[in-house]
């Protein structure tokens, strides 16, 4: 496999782990807002708060990463 092939095939694995990343931060979004409107302020609320943060660090970390290696592309 060329190193042009291999590079875009890393990416498109980084694409669907940011998709799935994505869809976690929405989902968590949808369940903190709903125990947020029943008035439960939990513990289960704060867990959703944090792993939203987490998720949302992590989002901007990977997508950082993958503007990155497009970036090197250039030099294929």
């Amino acid at each position: 496999m060329a190193k042009l092939d291999k590079a875009k095939e890393y990416i498109g694995i980084l694409k669907v782990y940011l998709g799935l990343i994505t869809a976690l931060i929405i989902s968590d979004i949808a369940g903190v807002s709903k125990l947020f409107n029943s008035g439960n302020i939990g513990i289960s609320f704060w867990l959703g708060i944090v792993t939203l943060v987490i998720l949302t660090y992590s989002f901007g970390k990977l997508s950082r990463y993958a503007h990155k290696k497009i970036n090197e592309l250039e030099g294929l």
